[in-house]
């Protein structure tokens, strides 16, 4: 979750103690994420129930397959057009699918001065599986650390919303996600997510509160073995294959927003590329 607020991050990093444990979590803190999760999960299924707003779901079965049997690690990507897009867009699960994977749900980054400003907030964002992200510290911040690591230990899930930040036409993608996918040993899987109409549930500006009588259309991708893409960037340059991994991404994602209705045809081709020059900022 990334927000439309005013970026905060010359204020400084990342100020409270790292949140997530080292190694495996205790049963403690397993129940209080699982807590965590599931109260989040409830608050984004209100936002749908009794029809009051609707959600339709292409091809959610790929999407649920990877999570019941999470062989290797898992990325989804998606684009970012409302304030809470995470965790709105999870209420695409039932409460049964949602309670048999719970351990294999995702984790995504959050802008550090949004969701982490307070203790307090630190220790329910992270519950939550919210990892922190601060902006222009690079893709080798701490956050992405962790999501690197837990991908290689777990096979985990990680959700990233690459443009970076919430917009209202297609962006650049930022260059954390090519890190990802470069640097785990094992190949990531990649699914684009297209999310269409969620700003018409939640607006992206002031007055924050929920709107009724719309329609989210949420348009899960086919799946990407990343392991033929790392193979045809093994000669390039680190910066280089990151750059072009990320371009790689993009276009599967703009792409799955044409074949979906919701881009103009040739939007794939047309939105800028990674800037090479900014190479070592995740901004």
């Amino acid at each position: 979750m990334t927000g439309s607020l005013q970026d905060k991050s010359l204020q400084g990093g990342f100020k409270f103690p790292w949140p997530f444990p080292v190694g495996k979590p205790s049963a403690l803190y397993r129940f209080k994420s699982y807590l965590a999760m599931s109260f989040v999960g409830v608050l984004a299924k209100t936002m749908f129930i009794g029809g009051s707003n609707k959600i339709i779901v292409k091809n959610k079965e790929t999407l649920m397959k990877l999570l019941k049997n999470p062989s290797r690690p898992l990325i989804t990507v998606a684009n970012h057009r409302c304030n809470i897009d995470d965790p709105l867009m999870w209420a695409l699960m039932t409460a049964r699918e949602f309670g048999k994977t719970i351990d294999n749900q995702r984790y995504t980054l959050a802008a550090h001065n949004i969701c982490f400003s307070k203790q307090s907030h630190t220790t329910l964002f992270s519950l939550g599986r919210c990892v922190p992200c601060v902006r222009g510290e690079g893709v080798y911040q701490k956050g992405m650390n962790f999501c690197l690591e837990k991908m290689e230990s777990d096979n985990a899930w990680i959700h990233i919303f690459s443009e970076g930040k919430v917009l209202d036409k297609p962006g650049r993608f930022k260059w954390g996600i090519g890190r990802l996918v470069n640097e785990c040993s094992k190949a990531p899987l990649i699914l684009p997510i297209w999310v269409e109409g969620m700003s018409k549930v939640w607006p992206t500006h002031p007055p924050y509160y929920p709107r009724f009588g719309n329609t989210v259309q949420i348009f899960i991708g086919d799946v990407i073995d990343s392991s033929e893409w790392i193979s045809q960037l093994k000669d390039e340059g680190e910066e280089s294959a990151r750059k072009k991994m990320t371009d790689l991404i993009q276009r599967s994602l703009y792409t799955l927003g044409e074949e979906s209705g919701c881009l103009p045809a040739g939007t794939a081709d047309s939105v800028e590329l990674s800037d090479y020059s900014r190479s070592k900022y995740y901004n």
